[in-house]
């Protein structure tokens, strides 16, 4: 038995939820996340690209973030479904994390040196032409603002002029101009995240799904309470529901079918909203269902 599966068999025991508040200070009304068997890296090890480097487009480094590599590896492996459907060649370099866990609880010195880790790793490849392509968005903002903030020098302005979120990525170089979509009849709503309104890139991921022909109400959201860990803790649970009960309202108002969010502690929240805990899907989630089968 791995140590993942240990981790998740302990979750769901009768009494863990008040067991980790009381020893960890995590609020017993969260669940906490599910790690996978197989790993977002694990599936495209075995898996290799698929676009080949004659016939690319563009060459993309898909960054394996903690959490979409451990919790969620549908999430990356959807964005590496599109990236591959507008004719960008993948690769998964084995870097990381990139700090923004320290970062966000201020421990500078250790977020420091794993920037300055994913910097080593990663420039000698950009510098070959890949590009570096994000789905967490809190990890995005990481390369291309925070690490400028902790690390100087042009090896980190180059990293930070060449990583792009998912969804930037497709838009900016026009990408998604390439794939002959085929989506399904449902309109979402889209709820975007605090770090990529904080630095204007929130509008990528609207103008994609439209292109690809998703109804698309954007709620003018502000954040949605859970800024991280904190709303896994107990002593700021309450204040994070209510925090999110304004986005609650404004999703109960939109028009959309199915709703959206970038942002894994977003779609934690969103997923709370319902006695049915389902969260909701990552925007390249919805690209992948619409690409032609």
């Amino acid at each position: 038995m791995t140590r993942w599966t240990l981790s998740n068999v302990a979750a769901s025991l009768p009494g863990s939820g008040w067991l980790a508040e009381k020893t960890l200070g995590v609020a017993s009304e969260r669940d906490l996340p599910e790690f996978r068997r197989e790993t977002f890296r694990d599936w495209f090890d075995a898996r290799g690209s698929r676009v080949s480097e004659g016939e690319a487009t563009r060459k993309a480094l898909v960054f394996a973030d903690t959490y979409n590599d451990h919790t969620t590896p549908e999430v990356a492996k959807a964005a590496v479904e599109v990236l591959e459907a507008a004719g960008v060649r993948v690769d998964v370099p084995d870097t990381g994390p990139s700090g923004r866990a320290a970062h966000s609880m201020g421990f500078l010195d250790t977020a420091r040196e794993r920037a300055g880790r994913v910097v080593d790793d990663l420039v000698p490849l950009v510098r070959e032409g890949w590009d570096v392509v994000v789905v967490e968005p809190s990890d995005a903002v990481m390369l291309q603002k925070d690490y400028l903030d902790l690390l100087s020098g042009p090896a980190v302005e180059t990293l930070s002029e060449y990583s792009y979120g998912v969804c930037e990525y497709l838009d900016r170089h026009g990408l998604d101009a390439e794939v002959e979509w085929s989506p399904p009849t449902e309109s979402l709503t889209y709820h975007g995240h605090c770090h990529q309104k904080a630095t204007k890139k929130d509008h990528h991921a609207v103008g994609v799904l439209r292109r690809a022909g998703y109804e698309v109400d954007p709620l003018d959201s502000t954040c949605c309470g859970m800024a991280g860990s904190f709303g896994y803790e107990a002593e700021h649970y309450s204040m994070s529901r209510a925090v999110a009960s304004l986005l609650f309202e404004q999703v109960d108002a939109s028009d959309g079918e199915v709703v959206v969010a970038p942002g894994a502690s977003c779609r934690t929240q969103l997923g709370d909203r319902t006695t049915r805990s389902e969260k909701p899907p990552h925007p390249v989630e919805k690209l992948a269902e619409a690409l032609p089968r």
